[in-house]
């Protein structure tokens, strides 16, 4: 089955849809994206996700060639044209720097790409059972934006592999700031903490706090190494991540390796608040 993207101006098949060598995504990595996803079919907290993408955009000196509005309404025109709309999917925007004639200076026109993709669940036992992730010392560039740029996080595919591990925590110095892909909370009891500087500043993030601040004390603030300790839970974010319990940290076993109340409650608590939102009236 031919799924259809939006791509320069127009909808097209996307076996129809061509890069040249030439793009500034290709040969510099000069290009940003952004990633959503429906629940109950409709785009999840939608705004938020273009505003981000905009910012990005805007941070590498490009401009968005149609309106947030505009890219709202060719994604209701995707999401008409999928066939099975009893799945949700997840929504990929995308914009490289274009094709350059000399391979390195920027064009006046920019490439810019949605595409419906089908939505990878992690496994069920993940969410159950807890994962591992390992420490990295790294800090991304750019970490306020999504560019395309993850060679690190795949460069160390293989260590996260061997020790079993899902995903990889980033630090520099010892000061955390985000796993791979997502953002890293921790409890200290009933105390929600989570990195403030050098991140991306998810949507999921975000809303995780704000349904949190009901329940729990919260801080945003740095975190060391040596902090991961005395916590009693931990989990990651991301819009496909959702809520994950964290149970191993390297060697470090968090709460014996049981997913805790508070993260159940927060689990539970984003699911419920998904859901409901994109309800249609």
């Amino acid at each position: 089955m031919n799924h259809y993207c939006y791509f320069n101006g127009q909808i097209l098949p996307e076996d129809a849809i061509r890069f040249q060598i030439n793009d500034l995504g290709i040969l510099r990595g000069y290009s940003v994206f952004d990633y959503l996803r429906t629940y109950n079919f409709t785009p999840f907290l939608l705004q938020d996700y273009l505003i981000r993408f905009e910012n990005s955009v805007k941070s590498i000196d490009l401009s968005l060639p149609i309106s947030k509005e505009e890219i709202a309404e060719k994604i209701d025109e995707l999401l008409f044209w999928r066939a099975d709309k009893t799945q949700d999917v997840g929504i990929r925007l995308l914009m490289t720097g274009g094709y350059s004639e000399n391979g390195f200076n920027a064009p006046e026109n920019p490439n810019f790409l949605i595409r419906i993709e089908d939505l990878r669940p992690k496994p069920s036992t993940d969410y159950e059972q807890g994962v591992k992730v390992i420490t990295h010392q790294y800090q991304r560039e750019l970490p306020e934006i999504k560019t395309t740029n993850y060679s690190r996080a795949l460069i160390i595919q293989k260590a996260m592999q061997v020790q079993k591990a899902v995903d990889a925590l980033y630090h520099l110095d010892g000061n955390i700031s985000e796993c791979t892909r997502n953002n890293f909370f921790l409890f200290k009891g009933n105390t929600l903490v989570t990195p403030k500087n050098n991140i991306l500043r998810g949507i999921t993030r975000k809303t995780v706090l704000e349904l949190a601040s009901n329940k729990f004390q919260v801080e945003e603030r740095d975190i060391y190494l040596e902090e991961l300790k005395e916590a009693t839970e931990a989990f990651k974010t991301g819009t496909n991540t959702r809520v994950l319990p964290v149970i191993q940290i390297d060697e470090l076993k968090i709460n014996k390796k049981q997913v805790g109340p508070n993260t159940k409650a927060l689990m539970q608590m984003f699911a419920d608040f998904a859901h409901e939102s994109t309800l249609m009236d």
